[in-house]
């Protein structure tokens, strides 16, 4: 038998599980009356037409016989055959119509039955006798939804593969592109570094303590102390570089000039060690004796490429800012200020080409590489200057 309610296949549809239970028992409500009122007709039409076939025997044998009797004969046999078809046909249909009921009734008891485990059977119920057309028409428009979205996810989905397809072909020219664009910036770069320090000279700008005095060459590097290098390398080695005159105990003191106390004479930017090899390098007023861009692309690197990862650097310097600030408090006079911002000038190494504050100093060492920059203290009085300290880690 055509159903004529149908379900949307392979829809499920987006309610919360009550509500879809709910329209499951409307359609299975919905189906089953229409399945019995179906059978009834089907079955009267059966009863129907054995009561028609019936009818057809019994006149045709009545008619055989009588034509062996009169005409008065003939009605009355024709009149209870009359009667009889009446009353057949009245409890045929009696039955059928008493048959439907009871598959009806209990289809329906059967429902209840299922209603009633439900919690909310008043709610259930009303629920239940929605139109099952307004239900279908839910549906139908959910599909048609769906559907719609469908059509236009598959669209964006085709231009985006076409888009792919395009930056495929795009994306490998940019890219060779920019390397092209890097390497020309790269070798600018080193171009004018190489400018720069050609500007300066070798011979005028002096690192700090590179040589014994004026107008002699750098030495070669000459390490004088090896038995106390050789007893640090199992604890890590620490320099102390730019000692001068102020050699410290657990360092190995570096500097320019052969002099008392000192382990050894090597430039600032050429010590002899491996690179990663050193656990700590301590400055103590030297960076200011170097211009601005030596700084930046000599000797810090240096520095850097010397220490072992986790190694530490430790700078103290002239304060820049605090002694601008006591030069403003007229708590520095400008002879002492004079003095510490150029240096004291009485010999070849004696001058300063830079000045540093705490916040330029702490950015010029992230420029470079270091990382965990920690201020100890700044704007302390020592002598006719002020200075900070600053320590930073190599990562």
């Amino acid at each position: 038998m055509k159903k004529i309610f149908q379900k949307p296949a392979g829809i499920i549809p987006p309610l919360p599980i009550r509500e879809w239970v709910e329209k499951r028992v409307q359609f299975a409500i919905a189906e089953s009356v229409a399945q019995a009122h179906q059978e009834s007709k089907q079955q009267l039409a059966e009863v129907k037409s054995e009561i028609q076939d019936y009818l057809q025997s019994s006149i045709t044998e009545s008619v055989a016989r009588a034509h062996h009797d009169n005409k008065h004969q003939i009605a009355e046999f024709k009149s209870e055959i009359q009667a009889d078809l009446q009353s057949s046909i009245t409890k045929s249909v009696a039955r059928a119509h008493q048959d439907s009921k009871q598959q009806i009734a209990e289809f329906d008891s059967k429902i209840q039955a299922s209603i009633a485990d439900l919690a909310d059977k008043s709610y259930v119920e009303r629920r239940v006798k929605l139109s099952i057309l307004e239900v279908q028409g839910f549906f139908d428009q959910n599909v048609e939804t769906v559907s719609t979205s469908l059509r236009a996810i598959g669209k964006v989905i085709c231009e985006l593969q076409d888009l792919t397809k395009e930056n495929s072909r795009i994306v490998p020219k940019i890219q060779n592109e920019i390397q092209e664009l890097q390497e020309k910036v790269k070798n600018i770069s080193h171009f004018l570094k190489s400018m720069q320090m050609e500007n300066f000279g070798e011979g005028h700008v002096k690192l700090d303590n590179a040589c014994s005095s004026t107008n002699q060459p750098p030495s070669a590097p000459k390490i004088i102390n090896q038995a106390k290098l050789d007893a640090m390398k199992p604890d890590g080695i620490r320099l102390n570089v730019g000692c001068d005159h102020i050699p410290l105990e657990g360092y190995l003191n570096v500097n320019g000039r052969e002099l008392p106390g000192i382990d050894i004479v090597c430039d600032a930017h050429s010590i002899p060690f491996e690179n990663g090899s050193i656990k700590e390098i301590l400055s103590v007023h030297l960076v200011e004796h170097f211009p601005a861009n030596v700084l930046e692309s000599v000797i810090l690197p240096h520095w850097f490429t010397l220490l072992e990862t986790g190694g530490t650097l430790v700078t103290v310097a002239s304060d820049g800012g605090a002694m601008l600030e006591a030069v403003n408090a007229g708590t520095m006079s400008y002879e002492d200020f004079r003095e510490v911002l150029f240096g004291g000038q009485e010999y070849d190494n004696d001058f300063h080409y830079n000045m540093l504050t705490v916040d330029s100093f702490a950015a010029l060492l992230n420029h470079v590489g270091f990382s965990d920059v920690k201020l100890e203290y700044s704007g302390k009085r020592n002598g006719k200057c002020f200075e900070f300290r600053v320590t930073a880690r190599k990562p």
